[in-house]
């Protein structure tokens, strides 16, 4: 434990374009995302920004930073897409295996942001996720010779041609929505949803997925991707699989096998193939149309943390959002539970440490502090400042706590349970309150007057703390 650095890291530009970049953490930089098998990345949309559909090699928790947009979902074995619209605050539970593409609105005036955290113990990489495109330069298209693509879906070899071989160009309006399409293995429909800053969304592993920035819009989507990597490509790294584009799937097929699966003559196939973007990551063009977001498809799949009700409301103190089952059912099929906590300045977060053995992966959203973690032998692992953007991952047995500074401190966290419980050692909840006084001076070797004074403090506080 003690030979592995724990401190705070800011994620690396792994890609993006015009239409935005995508961001990630790498185990190089920190050694824990391989160790938890846990990923973590983050989607910057520009307005007009889309990301192109494609599936993971892990299931995520998705959480909106900033903006407003829409995000598609297509579900395993699902004949439609969900389209949802998310805005800042939502969190989305994404299974493995689903196909997602995130858009932020044409006329939006600020990015859309989206962070994701997941598992990767399935993953291509442990401590990576693996994005696979459907489209795009590195989409599936790209792959396929025109003469499979146009077999596939029926195409005319010259149609196959332009299909794969055409860029896509950037767009010229701008807007403050973003949109994600999400497609749940096994559906038949995608889901299309707006989202804005605070939305957030479980995505199951499997799940397809896009992500859109309106070309309005005049900030980028950001999206915070975490997850856990223990079935990933590569353990602490998200790994996605493009359907498009040139790495995605039709890339790697001839156009015979393109042309054979989708029904399509030769040249159409070429065209398909050789019309794939470059990225991951476009710009509609001018005009052109993406679906509208859903109400219904919302309903399930998106929570936004800051307008749910408060698990925790502490004067002067801090704030909890908790996503679990009960209000995001998507989670259980995610495996994992995630929370949303606002501390108000120079309050602190009570020691405490999780009772199922699980790791907490944590994104610190704006603000900053202090944090200091223990480890099982009792000795002090880290201590170290953080801020905005600092990505940091607490060891499973270790007990962690948190003091903000002036301007006070917001992070999101996944943990690797579903429904994740937590002990906390200060405050009226604290497990010494319950401890027999006895015990308590023997435990400590204190006189009884001592044991008096430690447990008479904190009666009222819960787990953050105000300062005095």
């Amino acid at each position: 434990m003690a030979s592995v650095d724990l401190t705070p890291r800011q994620a690396r530009k792994a890609y993006g374009g015009d239409g935005g970049t995508y961001y990630e953490w790498s185990p190089a930089d920190l050694p824990m995302l391989e160790l938890a098998n846990i990923g973590g990345a983050k989607l910057s949309l520009n307005a007009g920004g889309l990301a192109l559909p494609s599936f993971s090699d892990s299931g995520k928790v998705a959480y909106v930073l900033q903006g407003k947009g829409t995000c598609g979902i297509v579900l395993p074995e699902a004949s439609k897409e969900k389209v949802i619209a998310v805005k800042e605050g939502d969190s989305l539970a994404l299974p493995f295996g689903v196909v997602t593409w995130w858009h932020n609105l044409p006329e939006s005036p600020i990015e859309l942001v989206i962070l994701f955290l997941g598992d990767t113990s399935k993953a291509h990489k442990a401590g990576q996720f693996t994005n696979m495109q459907l489209t795009g330069a590195t989409g599936i298209f790209t792959g396929f010779s025109t003469e499979f693509v146009g077999r596939a879906w029926d195409l005319a070899e010259s149609d196959a041609v332009k299909l794969v071989s055409s860029p896509l160009p950037p767009a010229s309006s701008r807007s403050s929505k973003g949109t994600c399409g999400i497609v749940l293995p096994e559906a038949s429909k995608e889901k299309v949803i707006a989202v804005k800053e605070g939305d957030s969304l479980a995505l199951p592993f499997g799940v397809v997925t896009w992500w859109h920035n309106l070309p309005e819009s005049p900030i980028e989507l950001v999206i915070l991707f975490l997850g856990d990597t223990s079935k990933a490509h590569k353990a602490g790294q998200f790994t996605n699989m493009q359907l498009t584009g040139a790495t995605g799937i039709f890339t790697g097929f001839s156009t015979e096998f393109v042309g054979r699966a989708w029904d399509l003559a030769e040249s159409d196939a070429v065209k398909l193939v050789s019309s794939q973007p470059a990225s991951g990551i476009v710009k509609i063009k001018s005009g052109q149309k993406l679906p509208e977001p859903s109400a219904a498809d919302r309903e399930g799949m998106a929570l936004n943390c800051l307008e749910a009700p408060l698990d925790v409301d502490i004067k002067n103190g801090g704030r909890v959002v908790v996503l679990n089952t009960a209000n995001l059912p998507m989670v259980k099929e995610v495996g994992l539970g995630a929370d949303l906590v606002r501390i108000d300045g120079h309050s602190m977060c009570s020691p405490g440490f999780s009772c199922d053995s699980a790791y907490q992966v944590t994104y610190f959203i704006r603000g900053s502090g202090r944090v200091q973690v223990v480890g099982a032998d009792g000795k002090r692992v880290l201590d170290t400042h953080v801020e905005g953007g600092n990505l940091f991952i607490v060891p499973r047995f270790c007990v962690v706590s948190k003091i903000a500074d002036a301007s006070g401190l917001q992070w999101f966290s996944i943990i690797t349970t579903p429904n994740p419980i937590f002990s906390h050692l200060a405050g009226k909840t604290s497990v010494w309150k319950a401890i027999s006084p006895e015990v308590l001076e023997a435990s400590f070797n204190a006189t009884p007057e001592m044991e008096k004074l430690f447990r008479s403090k904190r009666l009222d506080s819960e787990i953050f703390f105000a300062p005095n």
